[in-house]
């Protein structure tokens, strides 16, 4: 590939000249160079990313797991051959924001400009269990998804069915969160002691080896322990894990409400975010299945 894709999300990627333009065409009311934001920045890797690997064409067909009513779906539609959104549409934490029972019926409600409908389908379907022949997509990729998807063991069943449904020699982009600086309370060994400490009243599934949390934020062994081994896939490059002084400029907390309150009072950029102790961000894993 002719750019870095295995990366932490860093305020220095919003000075690439090739990300500006393709952020820009997915989402034309705004300046991404004024607007930094992980999750646009996510927009932008998997585009270019498609692009890189020869995949922006009418012939690809892509699935999206955890897709929710995200923007690049419709983008995506308007460029590809097929896109397959699933989600569990109506149920759980996002419902009433991104994840609404109205994208099944309605997508076309969602969409920030006109797509073409007849390429883009939406259905109900849990990660875990994706309900597609082996080998059905050319391209699959899940958008800050993977972290709400339950326990260890639930994450890498997702994987696994990521990698299950993806033909051989076939490309995928994971997009998920990761500590870039982690507090050593927000550690396995920290939850396990507390687990042992109150006898298993508290934390009662954590391990010398695995935290005990719902949503979760990766270590770079865990990216690679839940989501690349458990998929099958290969990482199609050292993940550089290395972010800029200036990232870490505009860190945002979480305050009351869980609302997020950066450090400058004004939203951008966005890019560092503090739960508890410990900082994170997006990561992109750029995988390929190896062919048959």
């Amino acid at each position: 590939m002719s750019r870095r894709f295995a990366k932490l999300c860093d305020v220095e990627d919003f000075r690439d000249e090739e990300l500006l333009e393709v952020l820009r065409s997915i989402l034309p009311e705004r300046d991404p160079a004024t607007h930094v934001e992980r999750k646009v920045w996510e927009f932008g890797q998997l585009a270019l990313f498609l692009s890189a690997n020869g995949l922006m064409r009418e012939d690809v067909s892509a699935l999206a797991i955890g897709a929710g009513d995200e923007r690049i779906l419709f983008w995506l539609a308007n460029r590809l051959g097929r896109v397959v959104a699933t989600d569990i549409y109506g149920e759980g934490d996002f419902a009433s924001r991104e994840a609404a029972s109205s994208m099944l019926v309605d997508p076309a409600s969602h969409a920030p400009y006109p797509y073409r409908e007849d390429r883009l389908e939406v259905l109900e379907m849990d990660a875990r269990s994706l309900d597609f022949e082996d080998g059905s997509f050319d391209v699959v990729f899940s958008l800050s998804s993977f972290e709400h998807f339950g326990s260890p063991a639930e994450i890498a069943r997702a994987a696994s069915e990521a990698g299950r449904v993806l033909r051989p020699g076939g490309r995928a982009l994971i997009v998920t969160e990761c500590f870039v600086r982690r507090h050593w309370r927000n550690s396995a060994a920290f939850d396990f002691a507390v687990r042992v400490g109150t006898l298993g009243f508290k934390r009662r599934r954590a391990t010398p080896r695995r935290r005990e949390v719902v949503d979760q934020v990766f270590t770079p062994r865990e990216l690679r322990k839940r989501i690349v081994e458990p998929s099958g896939f290969e990482l199609m490059e050292p993940l550089d894990l290395s972010i800029s002084a200036e990232s870490f400029e505009n860190v945002a907390r979480y305050g009351a409400g869980g609302r997020l309150e950066p450090v400058s009072g004004s939203f951008y950029p966005h890019i560092l975010v503090q739960s508890d102790r410990s900082l994170f961000t997006s990561v992109a894993l750029p995988l390929r299945k190896p062919a048959a």
